[in-house]
């Protein structure tokens, strides 16, 4: 079992649990986070007799984005910080999508930039009827990581993406449901439950029937994913080089610090 302070694994049954705990900052991804999280999927995957995967978030929130303050704090660093950020999230993004087993998402509270990233990277998303969906990097001046773009752009269409990233980048679990984006809304207090009980189901299935079911239906898409992660990489490092991202970033930090909000990551 995997018991890093930020990132817990657990395994039962033929199911690796990987749980973000940073509930105090709605499981923001710092450095250290994130790092644990590649390191928890790659301990997951190779894990003998694990047949499926759920990802959650301890607390109010399945996951609200990179840590904002983090990056403050690396401010005469901006553009090099984050390039280590995305190098790392990116690595656990793909090892998510090249997994031979599947991977479901149980979502709560406030899901916010690479948080949606995260959740769309898996192979199934259930999230509670309260789960709220914010796409953060327009208001940060920041452009998108984690996949995001590729996942509402493969789903939605260039146009909706587009919206979504831009003029209306809040949804709720509801309308993630109706467009494709998500797999189930669950009542509150009952997602893990529910992610677990189709873990188990998944589990139960011929590995082998699953692993060419997941590969057959990713395939298409996984050489794309790489490309437009790498593409994110470099679009969010110029945005993070300029004056605004700087000054948005200090901004967000001064009303943080200030006991105004501990949410609204990118």
């Amino acid at each position: 079992m995997n018991n890093d302070s930020t990132v817990h694994t657990g395994f039962e049954q033929g199911v690796a649990t990987i749980t973000l705990s940073r509930p105090h900052a709605f499981n923001a991804l710092d450095y250290a986070t994130i790092e644990g999280l590649r390191l928890a999927i790659g301990q997951a995957v190779a894990e003998p007799g694990v047949r499926a995967i759920v990802l959650r978030g301890e607390g109010r929130s399945f996951c609200g984005g990179g840590d904002v303050l983090a990056m403050h704090a690396h401010r005469d660093e901006l553009p090099a910080f984050i390039s280590r950020m995305i190098d790392s999230f990116h690595t656990s993004v793909m090892a998510l999508s090249r997994a031979k087993v599947p991977v479901i998402a149980s979502v709560q509270g406030a899901v916010a930039g690479g948080g949606i990233s995260l959740a769309l990277a898996c192979d199934l998303v259930l999230a509670t009827s309260g789960t709220r969906f914010v796409t953060a990097y327009a208001q940060l001046g920041a452009s998108s990581d984690g996949g995001l773009s590729f996942w509402l752009t493969r789903r939605l269409g260039a146009a909706r993406a587009f919206e979504l990233l831009t003029l209306h980048g809040t949804f709720t679990a509801s309308e993630a449901h109706e467009w494709g984006l998500i797999n189930g809304v669950i009542d509150a207090g009952s997602a893990d439950a529910e992610a677990q009980e189709w873990a188990r189901k998944l589990a139960a299935m011929a590995p082998q029937a699953v692993a060419e079911f997941k590969q057959l239906t990713a395939v298409q898409g996984r050489d794309a994913l790489q490309a437009q992660l790498d593409r994110e990489k470099a679009a969010f490092v110029r945005c993070a080089g300029t004056e605004d991202f700087a000054r948005r970033v200090a901004a967000f930090a001064s009303r943080s610090q200030g006991g105004e909000s501990r949410g609204g990551h990118a």
